[in-house]
């Protein structure tokens, strides 16, 4: 019975997609309502004797963080604001999200599916996911909630449905594999303790890129002062720039680099941002490399994505970024900065071991191909 099988989107390039589940459909753009509406007498016809499925409400967001923190990690774990901070800053109205309750009106069950929000697939793909709670597993209610999404990505004319699940969990994958899912990629998440970083190995190589007149600024330190036409034009500047870091980032399914306004929306107007954390490297007047870090929860930092301009890699310039932005969550008495890096990207994955970033399980990416 899985956990969660969830659904998601990550060279010198990293992007990071911050919401986690068991068999879980793990989103780039976390759940979002309105749900779309679904005969759920139906599906709960199909679900053992005792159980009933709704549609999900905000209310049981806390409940269900509960029980999924219990299947990770300290690291691994969220929070039900965090949930809705990250759905009201993208929303998605493709979402279709339900819940399955036991006779007490406890949750022992949620699925989803959706078009991938902020992360639509050029192909019409669906992601979504599954997450059955401990007490409640083999009893077939995973098996019934699949079908109904599965279904619905198929009334959708989907042509795959993507998922994914922990590394940790190798019963999930197995259940999924059993359904026609297989592996398209991993994802590796990573964290580093702020505590015990120490900038000091990296000085001679700080040195040398600062001496090659490379300049450091935080978005802080740019935006600081600004009228309203000069900090947009930083914003699509910024924007333009990312675009071929991004296309660089190896993909396990094709995913465009997200438009001017939502880049500006999640960026700059969310309030997530932590912008004296987030670095801009410049020759010049030219950006040439960034990394911009987010809120996670209180205590924590997240590298939304760390790039580097084409033709300024091979340099260090990627490790220096980082130290620079370690160094500011450090002082910020940030206890720790995570990231996320596609398993194909070892440069940044190694340039993160050499800075002491510490992995977490994989998030196994997963694809089942829907016949029509």
């Amino acid at each position: 019975m899985p956990r969660s099988l969830a659904s998601q989107p990550r060279c010198i390039a990293q992007v990071t997609v911050v919401y986690r589940g068991r068999f879980d459909a793990r989103m780039p753009t976390p759940i979002v309502p309105p749900v779309i509406a679904l005969d759920t007498e139906r599906l709960s016809a199909s679900l053992p004797e005792g159980y009933r499925a709704r549609p999900f409400e905000d209310r049981d967001r806390e409940a269900w963080i509960d029980e999924r923190n219990t299947w990770y990690g300290p690291m691994e774990q969220g929070s039900a604001e965090e949930w809705r901070i990250w759905e009201r800053m993208s929303p998605d109205d493709s979402r279709l999200r339900l819940v399955v309750e036991d006779a007490s009106g406890r949750l022992a069950a949620m699925a989803d599916v959706s078009d991938g929000g902020a992360f639509r697939h050029p192909d019409g793909a669906q992601s979504g996911g599954v997450s059955v709670a401990r007490a409640d597993r083999g009893k077939g209610i995973a098996s019934s909630l699949l079908a109904v999404i599965v279904d619905e990505a198929i009334r959708r004319k989907a042509p795959r449905f993507l998922a994914g699940v922990s590394a940790a969990h190798r019963d999930a994958m197995e259940w999924a594999t059993k359904r026609g899912f297989r592996e398209i990629g991993r994802r590796i998440e990573a964290y580093v303790q702020l505590g015990t970083f120490d900038p000091s190995p990296f000085a001679a190589r700080i040195d040398a890129v600062r001496k090659s007149g490379i300049t450091f600024r935080t978005i802080e330190e740019i935006l600081d002062g600004r009228d309203a036409e000069s900090r947009e034009r930083f914003i699509r500047e910024l924007h333009e720039a990312e675009r071929p870091m991004w296309e660089d980032i190896p993909w396990a399914t094709p995913t465009p680099h997200w438009p001017l306004e939502r880049f500006r929306q999640l960026g700059f107007e969310s309030g997530q941002m932590i912008a004296d954390a987030s670095i801009i490297a410049y020759d010049g007047d030219t950006i040439a490399g960034m990394t911009t870090t987010g809120k996670r929860e209180s205590l924590d930092g997240y590298t939304w994505m760390t790039g580097v301009g084409r033709d300024y890699r091979g340099r260090g310039l990627a490790t220096v970024i980082k130290v620079e932005a370690l160094s500011r969550a450090k002082a910020k008495g940030l206890r720790a900065m995570l990231t996320t890096n596609d398993e194909p990207n070892k440069a940044m994955r190694e340039i993160n071991a050499k800075l002491g970033y510490q992995t977490l399980p994989a998030h196994i990416q997963l694809e089942k191909p829907l016949l029509h």
